[in-house]
């Protein structure tokens, strides 16, 4: 198998289906997209792929509600839309450093103003 460049980041992040609570998973950053696996599941597939063309950063919040209970204290909530849907992921300070960073360096001839 040939190296695979990234970085192995860990955050939470949503389901996209309604009603689904938060799944933790870890993601692998590739050039232009996330594959996130779920940290309790065998597949050896990403649960969800994230490609940085499809993906905008449309708000940050703080948990609320029961989601306090459900995340680690000190995470952000990042709301993104993603294609035609919208998705919620919650990492720490250092992982959202690292996603925004990410997220910004779109190779040349891409937008690169994905983050608001």
């Amino acid at each position: 198998e040939p190296h695979r460049r990234g970085t192995r980041t860990p955050f939470s992040a949503s389901a996209v289906r309604a009603g689904r609570g938060w799944s933790y998973g870890i993601a692998q950053y590739e050039n232009d997209r996330i594959d996130w696996y779920r940290i309790f599941s065998y597949a050896y597939r990403p649960a969800a792929v994230l490609t940085r063309r499809d993906l905008d950063v449309v708000g940050r919040r703080d948990a609320e509600g029961q989601e306090e209970l459900a995340l680690f204290p000190g995470w952000t909530i990042v709301e993104c839309k993603f294609g035609t849907g919208l998705v919620e992921l919650a990492m720490s300070p250092d992982a959202l450093t690292g996603f925004l960073s990410w997220l910004e360096a779109a190779p040349p001839g891409q937008d690169v103003s994905r983050v608001s």
